[in-house]
């Protein structure tokens, strides 16, 4: 079914009813799109686009396994797969109706090399509650980090599971860990800490978003920052910030902090060794 239908349908809310499946076209690949009660429907109307730009140029930097903290409905593994079909990916979800959802996705799609781990990565191990601040059950905006979003409504909760990265690898064995991307909402450190070993050892670059600390009377947020760029400095890692316009990707610029700012376009970072950051940095000038 082509997207003006399911345009049609959506106006109608009538997706909510229906199991139905789409196409679209990434990097000049076709892929499958379950729409289940209208889990699915953004992905037939993909974003942030610029990253499919940004795996080219990563992932011939940066060999090995792709980590992918916060599957969500499987928006980056799409870009991933539309890049590298054969690319071996781990991705983590704890939020159990994208589970559902990303396992039909790899299902339609047939693809190989791909293992999808229904737990959340944090210090501990544990229940955690997910809170949601949108209506739908694949929010994207949810996070395990309680008042997250001062001033915002919660609309629901649910109960999540979390391992640390030692009880996970009691069953998982990551082979070398070439790039990792981390979309967590807040528990950005948490899954730092725990990839430690990993990180260390393999050098993989890191996409990560990090919200804006907005002021700095959010001491919390702005503490949790400072511990990361601790860390980044500790492993031998340079930030470069994401430069994007118009959903293109245009540049990087390399930072020594992230700062104090409120700027929700700006909060998207390449964390590159230093070992490799030339190539990364000539790579955009070519």
């Amino acid at each position: 079914m082509n997207r003006f239908f399911f345009r049609v349908l959506n106006r109608l809310n009538l997706l909510p009813f229906l199991n139905l499946t789409g196409l679209v076209t990434l990097n000049r690949k076709t892929f499958k799109v379950p729409v289940k009660g209208g889990i699915g429907y953004n992905n037939m109307w993909m974003s942030e686009v610029w990253m499919i730009e940004l795996l080219k140029i990563v992932t011939p930097i940066s060999k090995g396994v792709f980590v992918d903290v916060g599957v969500n409905v499987g928006q980056t593994l799409l870009k991933v797969k539309s890049v590298l079909t054969e690319i071996e990916y781990v991705g983590f979800e704890p939020n159990s109706t994208c589970v559902q959802y990303v396992n039909d996705l790899v299902t339609i799609n047939k693809f190989e090399n791909t293992t999808i781990v229904p737990v959340g990565i944090s210090t501990k191990t544990a229940l955690c509650k997910l809170f949601f601040y949108g209506n739908s059950t694949v929010d994207s905006s949810a996070s395990i980090v309680e008042n997250f979003r001062p001033g915002e409504q919660i609309k629901g909760t649910e109960f999540i599971p979390v391992f640390n990265m030692a009880v996970i690898k009691q069953s998982l064995t990551l082979n070398k860990v070439g790039i990792i991307k981390i979309d967590v909402e807040g528990c950005e450190l948490e899954v730092l800490t725990e990839l430690e070993d990993n990180i260390v050892a393999d050098q993989p670059i890191i996409l990560i978003e990090i919200l804006p600390v907005y002021k700095a009377n959010n001491i919390e947020r702005l503490q949790r920052q400072k511990k990361i760029e601790k860390l980044f400095v500790k492993w031998g890692y340079s930030i470069l910030r994401i430069v994007k316009e118009n959903e293109e990707l245009k540049n990087t610029i390399e930072i020594n902090e992230i700062g104090i700012h409120g700027d929700i376009d700006n909060c998207e970072y390449a964390i590159i060794p230093n070992a490799i950051k030339d190539r990364f940095v000539h790579s955009f000038a070519i």
